[in-house]
């Protein structure tokens, strides 16, 4: 992976409709506004916030057949990806031959889910088959190719936000094998109430958030590069992701000399913070950056949104940038960018 460069990044978030706003946010370090998030039938007896992507701008707004029916995790996909294409230098309306996508998502398509199986449950004869083709995991995937005219590799992987990192891996063999010439990897969340609830079981002060960030990767033409990833340290519980954190710290800041921004996990909650701020802690770093803390808890984008971040900042400084990616479930991971 360490002669793969992230050639362009684009970004949708709580921020806006663009990578520059993202950094401009979390560079700022304070809380986005959040709003109630409401449950149908409001039976709910607790707070359950949520930071939505605010309505996207009139140049955002992509026009093809297929989006016209598509829900919001595939307009934010589409946005991020034609940044993305255009901060390397490419026509979004013109995409480069040979070009692959890689989808990542954790909750997938949950407002189209819910609104088809809500018709189910009220009336199972009048529950409508134009919805049912946007509940699979793959549909974002799906429609971003048919927008961009890509006829070659395209795959959804479906796992916790880290795995964007092993979306990196396979992008990094797919252009290695000659499958692809360059690979736009993009991971994407849309906001609903049962994820903002859900979140709320962890922590009462988690906030859920939405939106999606895109890398272009290809095999030359300059840019940021994955120089070194630790892991996955695997774990099977809370217990044993907090014992691996040091672990994962030590090992990644071994390859790390110099001055460095770190790009966190933290969320501002205390409780779950506290065994990464311990094991980062270790090293003065030139900046610490905590995306979740402005954004909220981004769920399938957040680990894809660290990554837009940090290709900004390591082009920005022309220094390394740490990135910690603990992870919620089963593994941890970390990566170094160098400019």
């Amino acid at each position: 992976m360490d002669k793969i460069c992230i050639r362009g990044v684009g970004a949708v978030s709580s921020a806006g409709w663009n990578a520059a706003a993202l950094h401009e946010a979390v560079r700022a370090g304070r809380p986005l506004p959040a709003q109630t998030c409401a449950r149908p039938g409001d039976g709910r007896n607790w707070p359950c916030e949520s930071r939505f992507a605010p309505a996207s701008p009139p140049e955002k707004v992509a026009r093809h057949p297929r989006l016209r029916r598509s829900s919001a995790i595939t307009r934010y996909s589409v946005a991020a990806a034609m940044e993305a294409l255009a901060d390397a230098g490419h026509d979004p309306a013109a995409p480069p031959s040979g070009l692959g996508i890689l989808f990542v998502m954790m909750n997938g398509c949950v407002n189209y889910t819910g609104r088809f199986y809500h018709e189910v449950l009220q009336n199972p004869a009048q529950a409508s088959p134009l919805i049912f083709p946007e509940t699979v995991f793959n549909a974002p995937a799906s429609h971003l190719a048919s927008f961009l005219g890509v006829d070659g590799a395209v795959s959804t992987l479906v796992g916790s936000p880290n795995s964007i990192m092993e979306a990196l891996d396979t992008a990094a063999f797919w252009i290695r094998s000659g499958i692809v010439e360059e690979c736009l990897v993009l991971a994407a969340e849309e906001c609903d109430w049962l994820s903002a609830e859900a979140l709320t079981y962890y922590h009462p002060k988690l906030v859920a958030s939405e939106g999606a960030g895109a890398l272009l990767l290809a095999a030359g033409g300059g840019g940021p590069r994955v120089s070194e990833v630790t892991g996955p340290l695997a774990y099977l519980s809370w217990e044993e992701r907090c014992g691996l954190l040091p672990e994962l710290a030590a090992r990644t800041l071994a390859r790390v000399e110099g001055p460095a921004t770190l790009i966190n996990d933290r969320t501002g909650i205390s409780k779950i913070d506290h065994a990464e701020a311990a094991a980062w802690a270790v090293r003065p770093w030139e900046a610490v950056l905590s995306p979740k803390h402005v954004l909220g808890e981004s769920m399938g984008a957040g680990c894809a949104l660290q990554l837009v971040l940090g290709t900004l900042a390591a082009r920005q400084t022309q220094r390394p940038v740490v990135i910690s990616m603990p992870g919620a479930n089963t593994a941890a991971y970390a990566c170094v960018l160098e400019p």
